[in-house]
């Protein structure tokens, strides 16, 4: 998943969690976050080296330590300690954890391949960008929106009004089908250099 991480961040919201929304749309990222600044130290390389040359069905990713099931639960303990703190809260703490382990699932159903611990352990990820990366795509809208459906169904006491509403789902719609071109072909294709 990329955008559909951030829509992850309407279900604690719903549960009104007493925290800033950026916190838990960071906290939903954690891991994306993590492995771009492994994969730029080098230490879990991306290939080809320019997001320019990848498509889904082509990259090849390694993220041994920051989606990987057992690192991204460490991920998860370690982000509640901190939010705790700083909150001082055991409910947002527990959320902010729960984001972070979220993002790890869902890679599994809509993402890349995905081990237990390294890559000698085994596999659990269905590997859907490399098999179907455009019914991927499809899937991870679909939870982004399921994601909105839930918040609206959830906030009775504030619900959001309908031009704001319609304005969350079509944000979510286009951060995501934006990817849909990139699926099996290369982005410099698509823009000629």
């Amino acid at each position: 998943m990329v955008a559909g991480h951030y829509a992850a961040a309407l279900i604690t919201a719903a549960h009104k969690v007493k925290a800033p929304f950026w916190l838990l749309l960071l906290c939903s990222q954690i891991p994306e976050f993590l492995w771009l600044l492994l994969a730029t130290l080098g230490i879990e390389p991306t290939l080809p080296a320019s997001i320019f040359d990848a498509t889904f069905a082509n990259i090849e990713v390694d993220m041994r330590f920051s989606h990987n099931l057992v690192p991204g639960i460490i991920q998860g303990i370690i982000t509640g300690i901190c939010v705790f703190a700083f909150y001082r809260s055991t409910g947002v703490a527990l959320w902010c954890s729960a984001l972070v382990v979220i993002h790890v699932l869902c890679d599994y159903i809509v993402g890349f391949s995905h081990q237990i611990m390294w890559y000698s352990s085994p596999a659990i990820g269905l590997n859907s960008y490399r098999h179907m990366p455009y019914i991927a795509i499809l899937i991870e809208l679909a939870f982004a929106l399921g994601c909105v459906a839930y918040f609206q169904i959830k906030r009775t006491d504030r619900p959001l009004g309908k031009s704001r509403l319609t304005w969350l789902y079509l944000l979510f719609a286009i951060g995501i089908l934006v990817w849909m071109p990139a699926a099996k072909i290369p982005l410099r294709s698509w823009f000629g250099f």
